[in-house]
């Protein structure tokens, strides 16, 4: 539940310090007098919408800061967990900064958070019941929720919903599958062809560097047996050659060493060096011997090349790519033979998926059946408490049958995330008369009351620990207030109720009671809010019931109306 709520520099309200209590928190004063602001506040904490407008005027910051007690809120402990927020004794600090800076700040157990996070946990603590819960309640597709909701069913719902979602992934995979499946059918015949042409060259990574260098060979082979076996001769056959030379020295080299030891060093070297020459000039002889002068062969080389340079320049890649890319189209037609048999797998899955969401959604309907019945009933007798006992109420569901499926895309022809039926409202305000939907008739009040009705039926059923009413007295007054402030008194029982009233008849139903006041303070406007007590409390009934005109009647009506609520 909210222990303390701290207000600083929002709107008209300086500083603010509320400490809230079990049971039912009354809070009233004049109009004008920042009742509003108070909800406002409190609406950022479930993640409402922040305005650098809402700073009080010459302020930097706006800051709503709320202390929750969730010993008790075993749901809302999951949730934290879950978000992988801590808390230290099962007190939740939630404080939201507005800057007109723009560098707004969420905090969530003194970590930073986001708009997301804050209405998951905001939403879990506090459920605020104004105008926002009226136009939720003329918005007909929430109203399968408040019968789901009614009638415990959250497990199938979940267990419906999950399956239903399954259902959407595995038809989008499927879909996927077929545009696929389609687009390589559309290529298959330019995929065959591109496959054959590419088989046929039968490409190699390194080929087209060899046959270059092989051409280059072949069209300067002439050039090449010259120079090379003309350096062979030069070396060693002429009559002259450099090593004839050579060796004509080494042999007087020989002789020397052979009267001086001292040039057996030179001897060796040039031993050395007339086998290096020899064999040099055997394996240029040998280089020039396989050089093959071939006309036909250079024309067979040229011709490969030009086929390879006519695929590069055809598909735009390097003779890598080309190889990659037969690669890919090979895979691809490999593919296109097996996609039928996965489409054909795919299928029956989905169908035997839709067999089993159908008979989830056909359960589903059934409890909804049963449910409503008993929550028309549940309606019709809090609204007779609360002065319309002339109401009829219905739950109207509209059910979708299946129809027999062509193809997968019609499996779930009449289902959604919520199953096969449709839920909306209606009422007739006076018996006999024609029943309208409840979007299409209810007035102000009449809609304050059932939403009044709704909550006190789901009070048992509601998880969320603290409810605040605003505007719940709105088109209506004497008798009917009366019950509506039982009402509130019967929901404090098992919730924490903070209620905004104008009505003395709601207001002395309170086990504490607030009064809001706006005063003037250093030539400024502020709000202030003071917890009353017993004779505080009785003034501000007496001028709820008379005005600025109190009577003593007024005061002693005021005395027996607290007396009268309080033993209730």
């Amino acid at each position: 539940m909210l222990l303390e709520l701290v207000i600083k520099d929002f709107a008209i309200i300086d500083r603010l310090n509320l400490t809230f209590k079990e049971g039912l928190n009354i809070l009233s004063g004049e109009t004008g007098a920042g009742k509003s602001i108070i909800v406002g506040a409190v609406s950022l904490l479930l993640g409402g919408r922040a305005y650098s407008e809402l700073i009080r005027s010459e302020k930097d910051a706006a800051v709503v800061e709320a202390v929750f007690d969730i010993k008790d809120s075993s749901e809302v402990k999951i949730l934290i967990k879950s978000l992988g927020i801590t808390v230290e004794d099962d007190q939740l600090i939630i404080r939201r900064i507005i800057s007109r800076s723009g560098k707004n700040r969420i905090y969530i157990g003194n970590q930073l958070g986001n708009i997301q996070v804050l209405s998951q946990v905001g939403g879990a603590l506090i459920d605020i019941s104004g105008q926002y819960s009226q136009q939720l309640l003329l918005q007909t597709e929430g109203h399968i929720n408040i019968v789901d909701i009614f009638g415990v069913h959250e497990e199938l719902c979940e267990q419906y919903r999950e399956c239903y979602e399954d259902f959407l992934k595995a038809l989008d995979e499927l879909n996927d599958l077929v545009k696929k499946d389609e687009e390589l059918k559309s290529k298959k015949d330019l995929y065959a062809f591109q496959n054959d042409e590419l088989n046929k060259v039968s490409l190699d990574p390194s080929e087209e560097e060899e046959l270059l260098n092989e051409k280059n060979i072949l069209i300067n082979a002439k050039e090449l047996y010259d120079k090379t076996y003309g350096v062979y001769v030069e070396m060693y056959e002429n009559d002259h050659s450099y090593i004839s030379a050579l060796k004509t020295a080494y042999k007087s080299i020989e002789e020397a060493a052979a009267i001086d030891e001292v040039l057996e060093s030179q001897r060796k070297s040039f031993e050395s060096t007339i086998f290096e020459l020899e064999d040099n000039a055997l394996s240029l002889r040998a280089y020039a011997d396989k050089i093959n002068i071939d006309p036909e062969r250079l024309e067979q080389v040229e011709l490969r090349l030009d086929e390879i340079y006519r695929l590069k320049k055809k598909y735009n890649k390097t003779v890598v790519e080309l190889i990659d890319y037969q690669k890919m189209i090979e895979a691809a037609l490999s593919r296109i033979e097996s996609f039928s048999d996965d489409i054909n797998k795919l299928k029956d899955k989905l169908k035997t998926k839709s067999d089993t969401l159908w008979k989830l959604a056909d359960k589903l309907s059934e409890k909804r059946k049963k449910a409503s019945a008993d929550f028309k009933k549940c309606v019709e007798k809090e609204l007779k408490s609360i002065g319309m006992e002339k109401t009829d109420f219905y739950v109207e569901i509209k059910s979708y049958s299946r129809s027999i499926a062509e193809n997968f895309d019609s499996y779930v022809n009449g289902l959604d995330i919520s199953g096969k039926d449709e839920v909306e409202f209606y009422i007739s305000p006076n018996r006999g008369e024609e029943k309208k939907p409840l979007s299409k008739i209810a007035s102000g009040g009449e809609l304050s009351r059932i939403v009044l009705a709704i909550k006190k039926i789901m009070a048992e059923k509601y998880l969320i620990p603290t409810l605040l009413f605003d505007e719940v007295d709105t088109g209506i007054g004497g008798s009917i207030a009366d019950s509506v402030g039982t009402k509130l008194n019967e929901i404090s029982r098992s919730h924490q109720v903070l209620c905004i009233t104008h009505l003395p008849q709601i207001a002395c139903f309170g086990n504490h009671h607030f009064n809001v006041t706006k005063c003037l303070a250093n030539n400024r406007t502020v709000t202030k809010v003071e917890l009353l007590g017993e004779q505080s409390r009785i003034d501000e009934i007496s001028r709820m019931l008379g005005g600025k005109n109190i009577t003593d009647k007024t005061i002693a009506h005021a005395i027996e109306m607290l007396k009268t609520a309080q033993n209730v």
